[in-house]
C-alpha cells in the first residue's frame, strides 16, 4: 500500500502531543488522527490520515479561523529534522507544497512553482 513517507512517531515528535485517533481499533496507518496544539493566542489542528494520503488544517487566532486546508489525496507528508529544527512538509502536487514549522511559533509557508513555456 502507497502511504506517506512520515513515520508514526515522527508527527508526534513533530507536534509534541498525542493525537487522537477517530477510531481506537484502528492502527496506523488506516486511522485518521489529529494533532492540536496552542502557541499563544494561536492554534493549529492537523488531521492526517497516513493510507489515504488525506490532511486537513486549521489555524486559528483566538478561535477566529484564519486559514483552512482540506487536501484529499496528496502526494506525501515528510517530516525532517535537521538539528533541531523540525517541519513537517506536506507535497500537495508535483508544483505545490506546504511546509510547517510550529516551534517556537505556529509558521505555514505555502510554496507553489509554476513552469511556463513560451
Amino acid at each position: 500500500m502507497d502511504v506517506i513517507s512520515a513515520e508514526e512517531y515522527e508527527p508526534v515528535s513533530f507536534f509534541e502531543v498525542e493525537p487522537t485517533p477517530t477510531d481506537e481499533d484502528v492502527p496506523w496507518p488506516y486511522n485518521d488522527y489529529v494533532y492540536q496544539i496552542q502557541r499563544g493566542d494561536v492554534s493549529m489542528s492537523c488531521a492526517i490520515a497516513p493510507a489515504y494520503k488525506d490532511v486537513r488544517i486549521i489555524l486559528k487566532f483566538f478561535d477566529r479561523r484564519i486559514y483552512e486546508l482540506n487536501s484529499v489525496g496528496v502526494r506525501d507528508v515528510r517530516y525532517e529534522n535537521k538539528g533541531g529544527d523540525e517541519t513537517l512538509e506536506i507535497i500537495l502536487n508535483e508544483s505545490e507544497s506546504i511546509l510547517l514549522r510550529v516551534k517556537p511559533n505556529i509558521e505555514i509557508l505555502h510554496n507553489h512553482s509554476a513552469q511556463f513555456e513560451t
